[in-house]
């Protein structure tokens, strides 16, 4: 039998473990490749998709599909198959569409998978209600509420019940669509879920406007509109129910409610916040409106306007069955056939796997034979072996032996240490027995004590008397030492005076120094106030264009104003009086009345001022931001500060990050520099959107402690911190942001200003969960520098 040398195997085995090592690297490194590529393929995909480029979509999809199946990546399978999916419904495909889903639900219910199969059974759902089976997306909703109750995902259910709200409503099933959307808010307010709240109360509007329950229908929009602006709903939301309400104000006849509901929604969509879509309607409902005003001008104006744009609209590629009930019999048939084909692949792999499974077998058992085989030709080889194998055995069995021995005494010891433990409990009960009998003995002499102490006073009294003749002597070597120490006083007041201009020179340097810090934070308001340059330019172009677009049509109405007074001058200068009045009357016919033009006039004008007190606002904000504050604390309301910060910084996060505002009752005023504590918070409210990616939210809180302290919480969904860059945020200069995008001094600048307001600041984070800072503020803080410095 060949053996290599001990050091020759030795090595092997390291060079074995090398190249293992470096497998390992390189298929890691490969993995991290392969992630990286399935994200930008999906990435590439979802974009052709919004694009309606599916073709290009599809190919992407299925790429990154095949990639994430040989890497194993459960997550992005899921995900490639879904946007699959997608494409396949946008395009009509409804077999392919029911396929891949179906099948992704089938086979993550075989192995408990319920997450997967729960989402799968929602997208089948949605599909059967794409394509009018209404009656069967019922059943298919349910099913995945079961899936989601399994594994206890609440989220999940709601998000069920959503879509099983819509379905009623497009399938016009009114009444279990009130019923439904009515449960979904319930839901939704007892979990403060923001979007679902939206989506019951957008619902619930377009239910009453269909059954044309005006009353409950404005109530449900005016609580629409509120939470809309509280939970940070989009414009197009707030466009979309200023339509709805106008409908409803038409139906009872309140015109003017409509018109200025209509006006509301005019604004948003000539902003670009609607859509086009949204716009349309609101010019359609416009039309509509200003006749039942009897002002045919507007009228037709705004229908112009609405043939214009919906001529530009793109052709609608929404699927609409002719029949319902065959759409029904489609989508079981399309189920039922994607079924038996699943059922049919899942056979045939399983054969397949079988198959395999038993070349696999009887390769193991001809591999067997062969090391049987081989096993008997190096028999002989091994006999030798076998002896040295047997002499091994012997030693062994001596060695159990010794064992069998040691715990044999090791057994005799631990009865050994019991006999000891109780004798050692018995001397301790001994042991308490003396302590009894000695504090007896100590009572006795108690008495012998005290009139030890008595003596010990009496001596004490002799030593004092010697100490005092003592002192005496002591007190004349005193005297000579103060003599020398009056000649230290005249040399250290000559010190004083070197280190007084010393204490000079510091204090002029720490004044210098609190100047340059006034100046790095003006500095770096400056630099956060150019970041924010284009959003806000945004924000004043909006009020602009209404100021803009009212002076025009004022402009128009003041001009048929004069035209309408020029013809009454003509028409005063006539001499006889019948032919007067029936000049007027004409006139009067053709023309709209003096009160309508008076009351449009004061409408635009009421829009103007709106717009012009909306720039001030905006001016007011920035103009608290960038000034320099007083070199006195004065009062302020914290929430006042907030909401100036979010003015400015409203770019950041308009559209995609819901404000969240949760100021608590009895909020005081504090002692602070309003211009300081408003940076602060643009710093903290640029990050938190800095730090979330797409759409979120940011949660501000103000508590009041003890009427002594404010406390105020800035908290957001984003992405989070590691521990590592937590403890360095606040360092100068140290910043996570991409070059151009953050200086690395905004939280320094942020501790500095706090600790000039002697606060405190602290910060939660957690990777993938999100960040909280949380600022202690001192509400007396003038109260507090007084008394110290009294003290």
């Amino acid at each position: 039998m060949n053996l290599l040398p001990s050091k020759s195997r030795y090595l092997s085995l390291f060079s074995l473990v090398l190249i293992l090592w470096a497998s390992a690297g390189l298929a890691q490194n490969r993995s991290d490749r392969d992630q990286e590529r399935i994200g930008i393929l999906l990435s590439n995909a979802k974009s052709n998709l919004n694009r309606k480029n599916l073709s290009a979509s599809l190919g992407q999809a299925q790429a990154a599909l095949n990639l994430a199946e040989k890497n194993g990546d459960t997550q992005k399978v899921w995900e490639a198959k879904n946007l699959i999916g997608e494409v396949y419904l946008t395009q009509n495909d409804f077999q392919k569409a029911i396929h891949i889903f179906l099948e992704m639900s089938m086979q993550a219910e075989k192995v408990n998978n319920y997450s997967v199969s729960a989402n799968g059974y929602l997208s089948l759902a949605n599909i059967y209600s794409h394509m009018g089976a209404f009656t069967k997306a019922n059943e298919t909703y349910a099913i995945a509420y079961d899936q989601f109750n399994k594994i206890d995902y609440e989220l999940g259910m709601i998000e069920v019940k959503a879509a099983a709200s819509l379905n009623h409503l497009t399938a016009n099933d009114l009444k279990n669509a009130l019923s439904s959307y009515k449960s979904l808010l319930a839901l939704a307010e007892k979990d403060n879920l923001a979007y679902f709240k939206l989506i019951s109360h957008d619902g619930l509007l377009e239910v009453y406007q269909k059954t044309k329950d005006s009353k409950k229908g404005i109530t449900t929009g005016k609580s629409y509109l509120s939470l809309i602006e509280t939970e940070g709903g989009s414009e197009q939301m707030a466009a979309n129910a200023y339509n709805r309400m106008a409908a409803l104000y038409l139906n009872t006849g309140e015109n003017n409610e409509a018109l200025e509901a209509l006006k509301q929604a005019e604004t948003i969509g000539q902003s670009g916040q609607s859509g086009n879509k949204i716009l349309a309607q609101t010019y359609e409902f416009l039309a509509q409106t200003y006749e039942a005003l009897g002002n045919q001008t507007e009228s037709n104006r705004y229908k112009n306007r609405f043939s214009t744009l919906q001529s530009r609209l793109p052709a609608e590629t929404t699927y609409h069955p002719d029949d319902l009930e065959e759409a029904e019999i489609l989508a079981r048939e399309l189920e039922k056939t994607s079924r038996a084909i699943i059922t049919e692949e899942q056979l045939t792999k399983e054969a397949a796997e079988k198959t395999k499974r038993e070349e696999i077998l009887q390769d193991e058992i001809a591999r067997l034979k062969n090391l049987e085989h081989e096993a008997l030709v190096g028999n002989r080889e091994l006999g030798h072996t076998a002896l040295e194998a047997e002499y091994i055995h012997q030693d062994l069995m001596v060695a159990q032996h010794e064992f069998e021995s040691t715990e044999r005494q090791a057994e005799i010891l631990r009865y050994k240490e019991s006999l000891i433990r109780h004798q050692l409990e018995l001397k301790v009960a001994e042991e308490e027995k003396l302590i009894l009998e000695q504090q007896a003995e100590i009572s006795e002499k108690r008495q012998q004590i005290y009139l030890i102490i008595g003596g010990a006073f009496l001596l004490i009294a002799i030593i004092l008397g010697v100490e005092y003749v003592r002192i005496r002597k002591l007190n004349k070597l005193l005297k000579s030492q103060q003599a020398t120490i009056h000649q230290r006083n005249v040399e250290l007041q000559l010190s004083n005076g070197t280190i007084m201009e010393k204490n000079a020179k510091l204090h002029k340097a720490h004044d210098e120094l609190k100047r340059t810090q006034a100046n790095l934070i003006q500095a770096e308001k400056m630099s956060a106030l150019g970041m924010l340059t284009a959003g806000i330019a945004h924000e004043v172009n909006n009020p602009i264009s209404f100021v803009s677009n009212g002076l025009q049509i004022l402009e128009e109405n003041i001009s048929e104003a004069f035209d309408t007074l020029s013809t009454f001058e003509q028409i005063i200068q006539l001499n006889d009086l019948d032919e007067i009045k029936s000049n007027y009357n004409i006139h009067k016919s053709e023309n709209q009345s003096v009160s309508v033009l008076k009351k449009d006039t004061a409408d635009l004008l009421g829009d103007v001022k709106f717009g012009a007190s909306r720039i001030t606002e905006i001016v007011d904000g920035l103009r608290i931001f960038s000034r320099k504050d007083e070199k006195k604390f004065k009062k302020a309301q914290l929430h006042d500060i907030i909401e100036s910060a979010l003015l400015i910084s409203k770019s950041k996060y308009k559209g995609r990050i819901q404000i969240i505002k949760e100021y608590g009752k009895d909020i005081p005023s504090i002692d602070c520099f309003p211009g300081q504590l408003n940076q602060i918070f643009i710093n903290l409210i640029g990050n938190a959107s800095d730090a979330i990616e797409g759409e979120g939210w940011i949660k501000i809180m103000l508590q009041n402690i003890d009427g002594k302290f404010v406390r105020a919480i800035v908290q957001d969904s984003g992405s989070g911190m590691s521990e590592e860059v937590r403890k360095k945020i606040f360092e100068p200069l140290y910043t996570t942001k991409e070059s151009g995008k953050g200086t690395g001094l905004g939280l320094s600048i942020t501790t500095d200003i706090i600790k000039t307001h002697r606060g405190h600041i602290d910060v939660r984070s957690k990777v993938g969960v999100g960040t909280a800072f949380i600022l202690t503020l001192q509400v007396d803080l003038m109260k507090g520098k007084i008394n110290e410095e009294n003290n």
